[in-house]
């Protein structure tokens, strides 16, 4: 099978079908799969073929030595620059079948290409997961004690080799000698898993990670410096719970509030339903708002300035806010399920309604963020006109009910998302008027500084 062919297979079909896929699609990610194992391969073989014309040109002959040690030195240094111990083997080979050079020799120059593989293993850790560095690590440790025994037992491994395989091509007789030695190897880190792993266990600790993006590097000691982060971090639960409301109706986040598209562009266009991970999206705007929460505390105890005091109790209500909005799209989410499977006109036509109340509320208060000076009058607006189209949407409603094909479960799941959408705008417009009322606590702050 031609490697190349097939890598070239891969990354065209994964790019092309990358192209087309949505934005949201979980076919997108599958492409994107196909591409990286395309490249991967593509990178095998080249290396495969550089690798095969190096050890053709590399002369092992010009670097004799009467002691083999020094041949183990070399296929150390080999193997650390070509990151390829199967090449650096392949030469050994060549120059042990022409007689270049003896079979103690290569049997050294074996030992240390496969300790020149922790130089790859060490690299390849760089920047990596800690269990990854711990890999690195125990690669390390067994291949360095076990080259370090093999060349002291050299000579009896040898013997051993040759006792196994006396009329065998060297070629051969050099590849189980290398397979003795790490037979070797195994059989001296057996009885040390269990140590090892408790002792790779305590390096390397993984740093915790942290939810938050500002609050976590300030310290409550400084108000001022903690009331910037806290500012950002708030921002920062906004566009989570902004994300979690439009994914929940099916719009990419991006399209919505970077683009800036019409709603009624992105309704029409997006149709599908996303294979998203709801419970996890809600679960980390939760732990989130948790984590502010505990830092506007920390900041509460930190100074009594009254005003600074005004500036955090905004702040917590703002949370609270934030945690009202994520919740109603929450409850919303089986409902929305059902909703996207409607097959009545009522049904679909009531589906589509809800999903542009909360998609214009998300693009309207993200404005907003964006300090758009109107913007809270347009989000007051948009709450006036979801109340006063409450009364229409109980008329849609009293339509369904006339409609003997729309079960009552349905009606139920209309008259509970009505409720559900209110609250999720009328929690977002709040934020916004308090958003105002902070500015007026930080003029009297900066007045009385």
């Amino acid at each position: 099978m031609d490697i190349k062919l097939l890598s070239y297979l891969f990354i065209g079909i994964g790019g092309l079908g990358s192209v087309l896929a949505g934005e949201e699609s979980r076919w997108k990610s599958y492409f994107g799969a196909m591409v990286g194992f395309g490249l991967i391969f593509l990178g095998l073989e080249g290396m495969k073929e550089s690798f095969a014309s190096f050890s053709t040109a590399f002369d092992i002959g010009r670097y004799r030595f009467d002691n083999p040690y020094w041949y183990a030195l070399i296929g150390f240094g080999l193997t650390g620059v070509i990151q390829s111990s199967s090449a650096s083997i392949a030469i050994i080979q060549s120059a042990l079948f022409a007689h270049i050079v003896g079979f103690d020799a290569a049997a050294a120059f074996v030992v240390g290409a496969n300790i020149g593989t922790t130089v790859t293993a060490f690299l390849g850790a760089i920047g990596g997961t800690p269990d990854k560095k711990r890999t690195a690590l125990a690669h390390f440790l067994f291949n360095v004690s076990t080259g370090a025994v093999a060349l002291a037992l050299l000579k009896p491994l040898v013997l051993v080799t040759e006792y196994i395989l006396p009329h065998a091509d060297p070629v051969i007789q050099i590849a189980l000698f290398h397979t003795i030695f790490n037979l070797l190897g195994v059989l001296l880190w057996y009885p040390f898993i269990d140590p090892l792993t408790r002792a790779l266990q305590k390096v390397f600790k993984k740093e915790p990670e942290h939810i938050t993006e500002y609050i976590h590097n300030v310290s409550a000691k400084l108000p001022d410096v903690a009331a910037e982060a806290l500012d950002k971090e708030i921002i920062h639960l906004a566009h989570e719970v902004e994300n979690f409301a439009l994914l929940a109706i099916n719009i990419p986040p991006a399209k919505a509030l970077k683009d800036r598209e019409s709603a009624e562009k992105l309704l029409d266009t997006y149709t599908e339903n996303f294979a998203v991970s709801y419970d996890r999206l809600y679960a980390r705007a939760r732990q989130l708002e948790g984590e502010i929460l505990r830092f506007i505390t920390h900041l509460a105890v930190s100074s009594n300035d009254p005003h600074f005091q005004d500036y955090l109790n905004i702040q917590a209500r703002k949370i609270t806010y934030l945690a009202t909005a994520a919740k109603a799209i929450k409850d919303m989410l089986p409902d929305l399920e059902s909703l996207y499977e409607a097959e009545t006109p009522e049904e679909q036509q009531f589906y589509r309604n809800l999903r542009y109340q909360i998609l214009q509320s998300v693009q309207v208060f993200e404005r907003a963020l964006d300090g758009e000076k109107d913007a809270y009058e347009k989000m007051n607006e948009i709450y006036q006109k979801i109340a006063r189209s409450y009364k229409n949407s109980m008329m849609l409603i009293e339509d369904m009910a006339k409609n003997s094909n729309i079960s009552s479960y349905m009606l139920t799941i209309a008259v509970n998302d009505m409720h559900l959408s209110k609250s999720f705008t009328k929690s977002l417009r709040n934020i916004l008027s308090l958003i105002f009322a902070q500015e007026e606590v930080k003029k009297e702050i900066g007045e009385k500084s």
